[in-house]
Protein backbone atom coordinates (compact mmCIF):
# COMPACT_ATOMS: atom_id res chain seq x y z
CA UNK A 1 0.00 0.00 0.00
CA UNK A 2 1.86 3.53 -0.92
CA UNK A 3 1.94 6.14 2.08
CA UNK A 4 -0.22 8.27 1.67
CA UNK A 5 0.01 12.61 3.17
CA UNK A 6 -3.54 14.52 3.41
CA UNK A 7 -2.92 18.12 3.00
CA UNK A 8 -6.11 19.49 4.26
CA UNK A 9 -7.74 22.87 4.61
CA UNK A 10 -10.06 22.72 8.48
CA UNK A 11 -12.89 24.99 8.32
CA UNK A 12 -15.53 24.16 6.08
CA UNK A 13 -13.96 20.95 5.11
CA UNK A 14 -13.45 19.18 8.26
CA UNK A 15 -15.26 20.75 10.73
CA UNK A 16 -17.87 24.11 10.75
CA UNK A 17 -19.74 26.08 13.08
CA UNK A 18 -22.62 24.71 14.49
CA UNK A 19 -24.96 26.75 12.13
CA UNK A 20 -23.66 25.02 8.90
CA UNK A 21 -23.81 21.51 10.87
CA UNK A 22 -26.63 18.96 9.71
CA UNK A 23 -27.97 16.35 12.21
CA UNK A 24 -26.52 15.89 15.61
CA UNK A 25 -23.01 16.62 16.78
CA UNK A 26 -20.94 16.61 20.12
CA UNK A 27 -18.39 18.97 21.87
CA UNK A 28 -17.16 21.98 19.95
CA UNK A 29 -13.62 20.68 18.22
CA UNK A 30 -12.64 24.07 17.96
CA UNK A 31 -13.23 27.07 20.95
CA UNK A 32 -13.92 30.72 19.28
CA UNK A 33 -13.01 33.19 21.36
CA UNK A 34 -16.33 35.24 20.25
CA UNK A 35 -18.19 31.86 21.34
CA UNK A 36 -18.83 30.73 17.96
CA UNK A 37 -17.30 27.39 18.41
CA UNK A 38 -17.16 24.89 14.91
CA UNK A 39 -18.54 21.03 15.48
CA UNK A 40 -17.86 18.18 13.19
CA UNK A 41 -20.67 16.23 11.61
CA UNK A 42 -20.54 12.34 11.12
CA UNK A 43 -18.87 12.61 7.88
CA UNK A 44 -16.49 14.82 8.84
CA UNK A 45 -15.85 12.73 11.71
CA UNK A 46 -15.58 9.63 9.10
CA UNK A 47 -13.31 11.67 6.94
CA UNK A 48 -11.08 12.26 9.14
CA UNK A 49 -10.26 9.08 10.53
CA UNK A 50 -10.23 7.58 7.53
CA UNK A 51 -7.21 10.25 6.72
CA UNK A 52 -5.49 9.12 10.36
CA UNK A 53 -5.69 5.64 9.42
CA UNK A 54 -4.43 5.54 6.19
CA UNK A 55 -1.33 8.07 6.35
CA UNK A 56 0.10 11.62 7.44
CA UNK A 57 -2.91 14.21 8.16
CA UNK A 58 -1.47 18.05 7.53
CA UNK A 59 -3.61 20.68 8.33
CA UNK A 60 -3.16 23.70 5.45
CA UNK A 61 -5.19 26.33 7.21
CA UNK A 62 -6.06 30.40 7.10
CA UNK A 63 -6.09 30.13 11.10
CA UNK A 64 -3.16 31.59 13.18
CA UNK A 65 -1.52 30.28 15.27
CA UNK A 66 -3.18 31.65 18.47
CA UNK A 67 -6.75 30.16 16.51
CA UNK A 68 -4.81 27.00 15.29
CA UNK A 69 -4.00 26.62 18.97
CA UNK A 70 -7.84 26.11 19.97
CA UNK A 71 -8.70 23.56 17.62
CA UNK A 72 -9.13 20.34 19.77
CA UNK A 73 -8.29 17.73 17.28
CA UNK A 74 -5.19 15.05 17.38
CA UNK A 75 -4.00 15.17 13.61
CA UNK A 76 -1.37 12.79 14.69
CA UNK A 77 1.34 15.06 13.45
CA UNK A 78 2.53 18.51 14.48
CA UNK A 79 3.33 19.31 10.96
CA UNK A 80 1.45 21.80 9.94
CA UNK A 81 0.57 25.18 7.65
CA UNK A 82 -1.00 27.88 9.41
CA UNK A 83 -2.19 31.93 8.46
CA UNK A 84 -2.65 31.24 4.73
CA UNK A 85 0.88 30.16 4.37
CA UNK A 86 2.89 32.50 6.75
CA UNK A 87 3.82 29.75 9.17
CA UNK A 88 5.53 26.09 8.27
CA UNK A 89 5.13 23.93 11.29
CA UNK A 90 7.46 21.35 11.50
CA UNK A 91 7.33 17.38 12.88
CA UNK A 92 8.25 19.05 16.40
CA UNK A 93 5.56 21.59 16.10
CA UNK A 94 8.05 24.29 15.72
CA UNK A 95 8.06 27.50 12.99
CA UNK A 96 10.12 27.03 9.71
CA UNK A 97 12.48 30.23 10.32
CA UNK A 98 13.69 30.70 7.17
CA UNK A 99 9.86 30.82 5.56
CA UNK A 100 8.69 32.96 8.52
CA UNK A 101 11.98 35.63 7.97
CA UNK A 102 10.38 35.46 4.49
CA UNK A 103 6.56 36.00 4.89
CA UNK A 104 7.45 38.17 7.49
CA UNK A 105 9.54 40.30 5.36
CA UNK A 106 6.57 40.59 3.06
CA UNK A 107 3.83 41.19 5.50
CA UNK A 108 6.08 43.87 6.96
CA UNK A 109 6.24 45.55 3.45
CA UNK A 110 2.54 45.30 2.57
CA UNK A 111 1.82 46.65 6.35
CA UNK A 112 1.53 50.46 5.63
CA UNK A 113 -1.40 49.60 2.93
CA UNK A 114 -3.30 46.92 5.07
CA UNK A 115 -3.78 49.56 8.00
CA UNK A 116 -4.82 51.86 5.30
CA UNK A 117 -7.61 49.62 3.93
CA UNK A 118 -8.44 48.76 7.44
CA UNK A 119 -9.09 51.86 8.46
CA UNK A 120 -11.33 52.34 5.37
CA UNK A 121 -13.08 49.44 6.18
CA UNK A 122 -14.24 50.95 9.77
CA UNK A 123 -15.21 54.14 8.33
CA UNK A 124 -17.33 52.96 5.91
CA UNK A 125 -18.85 50.27 8.11
CA UNK A 126 -18.36 51.28 11.58
CA UNK A 127 -19.67 48.13 14.11
CA UNK A 128 -21.00 46.46 11.41
CA UNK A 129 -17.88 44.92 10.72
CA UNK A 130 -14.58 43.49 12.53
CA UNK A 131 -11.25 43.81 10.66
CA UNK A 132 -7.88 42.89 12.16
CA UNK A 133 -4.21 42.19 10.70
CA UNK A 134 -3.64 39.22 11.30
CA UNK A 135 0.17 38.81 13.20
CA UNK A 136 2.63 35.86 13.27
CA UNK A 137 5.64 36.40 16.18
CA UNK A 138 5.33 39.87 15.33
CA UNK A 139 4.84 40.44 11.76
CA UNK A 140 1.93 41.44 10.36
CA UNK A 141 0.81 38.95 7.57
CA UNK A 142 -2.57 39.24 6.19
CA UNK A 143 -5.69 41.64 6.75
CA UNK A 144 -8.99 39.63 7.84
CA UNK A 145 -12.55 41.59 7.44
CA UNK A 146 -15.84 39.69 9.03
CA UNK A 147 -19.40 41.41 8.95
CA UNK A 148 -21.15 41.38 12.66
CA UNK A 149 -24.52 39.99 11.06
CA UNK A 150 -26.23 36.25 11.35
CA UNK A 151 -27.78 36.28 7.48
CA UNK A 152 -25.79 34.81 5.13
CA UNK A 153 -27.15 36.55 2.09
CA UNK A 154 -26.83 39.70 4.27
CA UNK A 155 -23.05 38.82 4.69
CA UNK A 156 -22.29 38.00 0.99
CA UNK A 157 -23.52 41.13 0.13
CA UNK A 158 -21.70 42.90 2.49
CA UNK A 159 -18.40 41.92 1.91
CA UNK A 160 -18.90 41.65 -2.29
CA UNK A 161 -19.73 45.53 -1.77
CA UNK A 162 -16.23 45.52 0.45
CA UNK A 163 -14.18 44.57 -1.91
CA UNK A 164 -15.50 46.46 -4.54
CA UNK A 165 -14.61 49.59 -2.64
CA UNK A 166 -11.62 48.19 -1.50
CA UNK A 167 -10.53 47.29 -5.40
CA UNK A 168 -11.84 51.12 -6.29
CA UNK A 169 -9.49 53.16 -3.80
CA UNK A 170 -6.29 50.88 -4.00
CA UNK A 171 -4.24 49.52 -5.60
CA UNK A 172 -3.87 45.39 -4.65
CA UNK A 173 -2.58 44.31 -7.38
CA UNK A 174 0.47 43.33 -4.51
CA UNK A 175 -2.50 40.94 -2.65
CA UNK A 176 -4.62 37.53 -3.26
CA UNK A 177 -8.20 38.55 -2.07
CA UNK A 178 -10.41 35.83 -0.41
CA UNK A 179 -14.30 36.07 -0.40
CA UNK A 180 -16.14 32.92 0.91
CA UNK A 181 -18.34 33.04 3.95
CA UNK A 182 -17.97 35.84 6.36
CA UNK A 183 -14.70 35.93 5.54
CA UNK A 184 -12.98 38.86 3.25
CA UNK A 185 -9.00 38.64 3.46
CA UNK A 186 -6.31 40.60 1.44
CA UNK A 187 -3.20 38.36 1.93
CA UNK A 188 -0.19 39.95 0.08
CA UNK A 189 1.54 38.00 -2.88
CA UNK A 190 4.39 35.44 -1.98
CA UNK A 191 2.48 34.50 1.18
CA UNK A 192 -0.07 31.34 0.20
CA UNK A 193 -1.23 27.89 1.10
CA UNK A 194 0.30 26.77 -2.44
CA UNK A 195 4.10 28.34 -1.82
CA UNK A 196 4.07 26.86 1.62
CA UNK A 197 3.02 23.22 0.62
CA UNK A 198 5.82 23.94 -1.59
CA UNK A 199 8.43 24.32 0.23
CA UNK A 200 7.17 21.87 2.55
CA UNK A 201 6.56 18.87 -0.47
CA UNK A 202 10.20 19.67 -0.85
CA UNK A 203 11.41 18.99 2.74
CA UNK A 204 9.56 15.65 3.14
CA UNK A 205 12.04 14.69 0.44
CA UNK A 206 11.71 11.43 -1.80
CA UNK A 207 8.51 10.88 -2.82
CA UNK A 208 8.64 8.09 -4.59
CA UNK A 209 5.72 5.67 -3.42
CA UNK A 210 4.04 8.72 -1.89
CA UNK A 211 0.18 9.30 -2.73
CA UNK A 212 -0.45 13.39 -2.44
CA UNK A 213 -4.09 14.06 -1.46
CA UNK A 214 -5.22 18.01 -1.10
CA UNK A 215 -8.21 18.62 0.40
CA UNK A 216 -10.52 21.88 0.69
CA UNK A 217 -13.30 24.12 0.52
CA UNK A 218 -12.72 27.23 -0.86
CA UNK A 219 -11.51 28.28 -4.53
CA UNK A 220 -8.51 29.58 -2.77
CA UNK A 221 -7.46 26.34 -2.05
CA UNK A 222 -7.57 25.04 -5.66
CA UNK A 223 -3.61 25.91 -6.12
CA UNK A 224 -2.37 24.64 -2.99
CA UNK A 225 -4.75 20.93 -3.86
CA UNK A 226 -3.50 21.50 -7.75
CA UNK A 227 0.28 20.44 -6.14
CA UNK A 228 -1.18 16.96 -5.12
CA UNK A 229 -2.40 13.83 -7.01
CA UNK A 230 -5.95 13.90 -5.73
CA UNK A 231 -8.14 16.48 -4.40
CA UNK A 232 -10.95 15.72 -1.91
CA UNK A 233 -14.12 18.43 -2.13
CA UNK A 234 -16.77 18.91 0.13
CA UNK A 235 -19.82 18.46 -1.87
CA UNK A 236 -21.86 21.74 -0.03
CA UNK A 237 -18.61 24.11 -0.81
CA UNK A 238 -18.11 26.99 -2.48
CA UNK A 239 -15.68 25.28 -5.29
CA UNK A 240 -18.58 22.62 -5.97
CA UNK A 241 -21.14 25.45 -5.85
CA UNK A 242 -19.13 27.45 -8.42
CA UNK A 243 -17.46 25.09 -10.16
CA UNK A 244 -19.82 22.11 -10.68
CA UNK A 245 -22.46 22.43 -13.63
CA UNK A 246 -25.38 23.15 -11.78
CA UNK A 247 -27.07 20.39 -14.58
CA UNK A 248 -24.89 17.99 -12.40
CA UNK A 249 -25.96 19.62 -9.30
CA UNK A 250 -29.25 18.93 -9.92
CA UNK A 251 -29.51 15.75 -11.57
CA UNK A 252 -30.52 13.84 -8.96
CA UNK A 253 -33.84 15.86 -8.84
CA UNK A 254 -34.61 14.66 -12.15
Amino acid sequence: MRNTIYFTDLDDTLFTSRRKVTGPVGDPVTTAKNGHHSYMNAAQEALLDMMRRSGEVIPVTARSSDAFGRVHIDFGTRRAILANGAVILDENGLPDPEWLAHTSGLGRSAEPQMTEMMGTITEEYGDSVRSWIVSEFGAPVYLCAKMNVEDPDRVSEALSEMFALINERFDINGFQHHVNGNNLSLTPLGVSKRAACERLIEQLGDREGTLLVGAGDSLTDLPFMGLCDVMMVPSRSQIAERLMPRSVREAEDV
